[in-house]
């Protein structure tokens, strides 16, 4: 009976020291939410660039950014290019063990211009250095971060053709969205 008791609590143990073990420090999360960000923002550019394949100059400018959230945008006769800084602020624990950590990043995406028919374009959004004294759209609002991190993937993509302003319902078939 003695040592049955002892495995299960030793199982309990074990089980216990993995899963803390495994966890993901409050710093990898927030690391992991800031690619996030990244992937968000990179998602955005090419959703509205998709809706708008053809605009450049200012026209681009207003309805790639229309509420100006980039800190710096320069139009070039090839491509445009935002420089977004993100982060992400992180908790974790509670009274004496409580922990905050925020992690930031400044993005820049470059919308390069497409040369008609099919070529419609494509939004690559990078990590790069940021400028000094830059503050973080986080979760918690625009703030200053602990860690700054040029440690993330890129991501690049063509534009591709919109998606259609309704569904099309074929004779037969389950239609959700209005058509007939």
């Amino acid at each position: 009976m003695l040592l049955a008791v002892r495995r299960a609590v030793g199982g309990v143990l074990l089980v216990a020291a993995m899963l803390t073990g495994c966890a993901a420090s409050p710093e990898e999360r927030a690391h992991e939410n800031v690619q996030d960000r990244l992937d968000g923002v990179h998602g955005g550019f090419l959703e509205r660039r998709t809706h708008d394949p053809t605009s450049t100059g200012a026209a681009a400018v207003e309805s790639l950014d229309a509420y100006g959230y980039s800190l710096e945008t320069t139009v070039g006769p090839d491509e445009i290019t935002f420089l977004r800084a993100v982060g992400s602020v992180v908790e974790s624990g509670g009274g004496l063990s409580y922990e905050q950590v925020s992690v930031g990043a400044c993005v820049l995406v470059t919308v390069r211009f497409g040369e008609g028919g099919s070529d419609r374009g494509s939004v690559t959004t990078e990590p790069v250095r940021c400028p000094e004294g830059v503050q973080f759209d986080t979760e918690k609002g625009v703030q200053t971060v602990d860690v700054v991190t040029t440690d993330l993937e890129t991501r690049s993509d063509d534009v591709g053709e919109p998606p259609p302003d309704r569904s099309v319902c074929h004779s037969g078939e389950l239609c959700t969205e209005g058509g007939g």
